[in-house]
């Protein structure tokens, strides 16, 4: 085997330093990669916590949007249509109301005039049929011979019946009118003009608050998948660098292994062994190479 020699020897430069200078730059290296696939590895672990978090907020925020798009298919569109036909039919009714108020006023007026001059018929027949009974029927009642005062009187009889009859049912109209206008009085449509604009302002509060609820939900989840979408892109570039850096140290391992490892036919120099600043004792050098074996098949898996 050959001769063996200190690399703390820096005035002497030959094979044996060279390669242990290289040794001491490809392990630094490969500690750097094994700490760089180490913090790749933690942000990789917190980005996949992340994107579960945020696939989370995607799923409530679309949840959230289709329970106001259903809202307001289902709920706010139906009541605020029969809204707008109730304060329709409300201002129809105001309308037919008031139309009904002319028309009671107007029946009344005429009823009222009707029975004046029914009764002043009613009257007028009275005072007739006493003038005839008074000054041309004999006063003592009895037929005359030719039949003429038994029908004058019953004629007078007939007359008098139906001014009468004519009278009260004039006074039953008119009271009737009366009671139709006193019932009229008390329906009072107008007041629920109001009714229906309180109704119309709210069920439009609801629909714009809907309305707004569905717009910002969108916008969530608009956001969610954009963020969504970020955390898995810089997810595959960490995992991608964690792969790389794995790849990194697994090369540099290989490269130590077959330096201070290897065997050799000819005698090749096992300098890990016998130079002190490359290992401590050969325990140590047997160690190291398990664990390095062990991280390679770590970093193989992952």
């Amino acid at each position: 085997m050959a001769t063996k020699k200190s690399c703390d020897n820096g005035s002497q430069r030959n094979a044996d330093t060279v390669i242990c200078e290289s040794l001491k730059v490809i392990k630094r290296d490969k500690k750097t990669a094994e700490s760089r696939y180490t913090s790749n590895y933690t942000l990789q672990q917190s980005k996949e916590t992340a994107r579960g978090y945020k696939i989370c907020c995607l799923d409530k925020a679309e949840e959230s949007h289709n329970v106001y798009q259903d809202i307001m298919s289902c709920v706010t569109l139906e009541n605020y249509k029969k809204s707008e036909i109730i304060q329709k039919n409300i201002d129809a009714y105001i309308k037919k109301d008031d139309d009904i108020d002319k028309l009671i006023n107007d029946s009344s007026k005429l009823l009222n005039e009707m029975r004046i001059k029914i009764e002043e018929a009613h009257n007028a027949a009275c005072a007739m049929s006493n003038c005839i009974k008074n000054k041309v029927l004999p006063k003592s009642g009895k037929p005359s011979k030719d039949g003429k005062i038994g029908e004058v009187e019953h004629e007078l009889k007939e007359i008098l019946d139906k001014t009468k009859e004519l009278d009260e049912k004039g006074q039953n109209a008119f009271e009737s009118i009366v009671t139709i206008a006193g019932i009229h009085t008390f329906t009072n449509t107008v007041s629920l003009k109001g009714f229906a604009a309180k109704l119309m302002d709210s069920v439009k509060n609801f629909k714009t608050c809907v309305d707004a609820n569905i717009k910002s939900t969108a916008t969530d989840v608009v956001t969610s998948r954009e963020e969504l979408n970020t955390i898995v892109n810089e997810l595959a570039q960490i995992i991608c660098d964690k792969k790389t850096e794995a790849t990194i140290g697994n090369g540099l391992e290989s490269v130590i292994e077959f330096v201070c490892e290897s065997d050799c036919e000819d005698g090749c120099i096992d300098l890990c062994k016998d130079i002190g600043n490359c290992y401590d004792s050969d325990q140590d050098h047997e160690q190291k190479g398990k664990d390095r074996r062990r991280r390679k098949q770590s970093n193989d898996k992952n």
